[in-house]
């Protein structure tokens, strides 16, 4: 029963083939042509049927023709893992244009600059002269730097591995690659890495896109033109004596900063340099005695030590992205085509196009939403003059007509969008802080604020910060104002610390509203609250704000606000002998009777000086018209 089957099993070449593998173990290769009968390819077989081959040829023959044939075959193939070919550039309809080596340089350099493209695969090569910078830069003297782009942080390792590689062998220059992570030295790494994983219980020290001490992004190969390395070396002055450290300053380094696309963005190390280049000049010329007046000479030489990459269709898409920005004075959109559904009858007096002035001055409390609508569309078509005034009386119209329900909101906030869009295609500024204050101002004394336009003025406030620009004094009053109705305070001194935030100082009349809008509320709290801020910080204003005329009246009610008995204990205080001693010391102490006290004092000081000062001027015109005539 078991002999059978294995016999049949030793009759299959394959089978038979592995039994003697698994018994002879390294000498199975031997033995199989021992035991195994030569025979023939099946490839052989197939030949015979379609070719004119008589039946009584002998394999023996076959097999003693094919054998030099297979064997040179052997010989010439390669195999295809042994194969390995540099990156090359995909093919493109424009070829960028790569810099040329600056005079004087040395003749590496050509060569060098077609490797790093072709062979290196590198993109966006830019090469910056910095061989006039004095002093010299900490890389070496005489100086030249290539900035180049790689596709990815392997292929970044890759190229610069090869570069340094190809210096030593063609160049016999000692490259040193700051940041190169080596094969030996990243499988090092790996390990480590999960050393410490598995050290701590978890594989999370593995971030996707996270650092790791793994990808650097940024290359830095340096070397000499001159052939010997540029290490520091002890110096020593004309007398023997040793005056320090440093390395020579013969020869031209030549540095090749090879980034990854988001690095290289990332650093802007090209900015930077040519920063460096510019004040080096700069300086060199003052001490020269050189006079830079006209600066775009200036600014031309420094870019002539500075070749960008030059990509044509990198170009063509910039000017692309360009006149996709150009601005136009009228309107090709179908929608302003469209004819209006509904015609307003002309009004008794009046033709049939208004002025959008006479509109919003006119009537802005009578017009209702609907009419505003219609006077927007023939805005739109009929081409009526539209200037800044008009467009922030228009915004004002459109937040504050009839009618007052909460559901139109929406439709006030798309007719704003339209009027804004029609200004900027008839090139108007709408990018700017007045017209963001405007909206603001509009969206909050709207009878329809609500949830809706507090998103809107959230966003608003959030573009007027981004501008990273002070408010005007009219625009800081004009949003107090704004917040003042609505009683939303934190936004209220929000913008009264605006222009603290710039060093800008603040004048009486913002102080003259924060006090009085606080006097208005009648709450102790709130006025308190503010005087303990708002008062030394007018005080330390620069210069000083004084309370006189009208500040002076709101900055004493909001003083009575806060403490309505301040005055009367400053004026009358109750006498000592009623008072014993820690009511004579509550007394001394009261917050706002010295505040008001302070007050007091100052404006009588203030009084008296400009008492003095015009009693000074009278008696100087009045000298000066005596003396003629006693002459």
């Amino acid at each position: 029963m078991i002999a059978r089957p294995a016999i049949a099993t030793l009759g299959c070449c394959s089978c038979r083939n592995s039994i003697l593998r698994a018994v002879l173990g390294s000498t199975a290769t031997n033995a199989r042509f021992l035991t195994q009968p030569q025979r023939r390819p099946f490839q052989s077989s197939t030949r015979r049927f379609l070719s004119s081959q008589r039946p009584h040829e002998t394999d023996a023959a076959r097999q003693v023709e094919e054998t030099p044939e297979s064997d040179t075959k052997d010989e010439s193939e390669k195999p295809w893992f042994l194969e390995e070919e540099p990156p090359r550039h995909a093919p493109s309809l424009h070829k960028p244009t790569l810099p040329h080596a600056p005079e004087g340089a040395p003749a590496l350099v050509d060569p060098m600059i077609n490797y790093i493209y072709e062979d290196m695969g590198l993109d966006d090569i830019s090469l910056l002269d910095l061989r006039e910078l004095d002093p010299p830069a900490a890389l070496g003297a005489n100086l030249i730097m290539l900035f180049a782009t790689a596709r990815s942080e392997r292929h970044l390792h890759v190229s610069a591995g090869r570069f340094v590689r190809w210096l030593k062998r063609n160049y016999k220059v000692n490259a040193r690659a700051d940041g190169l992570i080596g094969p030996g030295e990243l499988k090092t790494k790996l390990r480590r890495l999960k050393k410490k994983a598995k050290l701590m219980g978890n594989n999370t020290m593995i971030v996707p896109g996270g650092d790791n001490g793994i990808s650097t992004g940024w290359v830095c190969v340096n070397f000499s033109a001159s052939g010997h390395d540029t290490d520091e070396l002890s110096s020593f002055d004309e007398s023997g004596r040793f005056s320090g450290f440093g390395s020579s300053l013969t020869g031209t380094t030549v540095v090749v900063q090879c980034l990854t696309e988001s690095r290289r963005s990332e650093l802007d190390l090209e900015t930077l340099w040519q920063g460096v280049l510019r004040r080096s000049l700069e300086q060199t010329s003052k001490i020269k005695g050189e006079k830079t007046e006209d600066r775009a000479a200036f600014e031309k030489m420094v870019s002539s030590r500075m070749q960008q990459p030059s990509n044509p269709s990198a170009s063509q898409w910039q000017a692309l992205q360009q006149a996709s920005q150009q601005q136009r004075h009228f309107s090709t959109m179908a929608r302003r085509l469209q004819p209006r559904t509904e015609r307003r009858a002309p009004a008794a007096g009046k033709g049939v196009q208004e002025p959008a002035s006479q509109v919003v001055v006119e009537d802005a409390n009578q017009l209702d939403l609907a009419r505003l609508r219609r006077q927007i569309s023939e805005l739109q078509t009929s081409g009526i003059p539209l200037n800044q005034d008009v467009l922030q009386s228009l915004i004002c119209a459109v937040f504050e007509a009839a009618p007052s329900t909460p559901d139109s909101s929406g439709e006030r906030l798309a007719l704003v969008d339209e009027l804004l869009l029609t200004a900027q295609e008839r090139g108007m500024t709408v990018w700017s802080r007045e017209m963001l204050v405007t909206l603001i101002e509009s969206v909050v004394n709207s009878p329809v604020y609500g949830p809706e336009l507090q998103r809107s003025q959230s966003n608003l406030e959030f573009l007027l910060v981004e501008m990273q620009s002070a408010l005007d004094e009219p625009q800081v009053l004009r949003l107090m104002h704004a917040y003042a109705r609505h009683q939303d305070w934190e936004r209220l001194w929000d913008a009264f610390r605006s222009p603290a935030r710039f060093q800008v100082a603040r004048s009486s009349e913002l102080y003259e509203l924060a006090y009085s809008t606080m006097a208005a509320t009648r709450d102790p709290k709130l006025c308190t609250d503010a005087l303990r801020w708002v008062y030394p910080e007018m005080l330390k204003e620069e210069p000083p704000v004084l309370p006189t005329g009208s500040l002076y009246t709101a900055l004493k009610a909001c003083i009575l606000v806060a403490d309505p008995a301040a005055e009367d204990l400053l004026h009358h205080p109750p006498a000592s002998e009623t008072l014993d001693l820690v009511g004579r010391r509550r007394l001394q102490r009261r917050e706002f009777v010295r505040v008001l006290k302070e007050v007091e004092d100052l404006r009588r000081h203030l009084v008296g000086t400009q008492a003095r000062r015009e009693r000074a001027q009278a008696l100087n015109k009045f000298s000066d018209a005596v003396s003629p005539g006693s002459a």
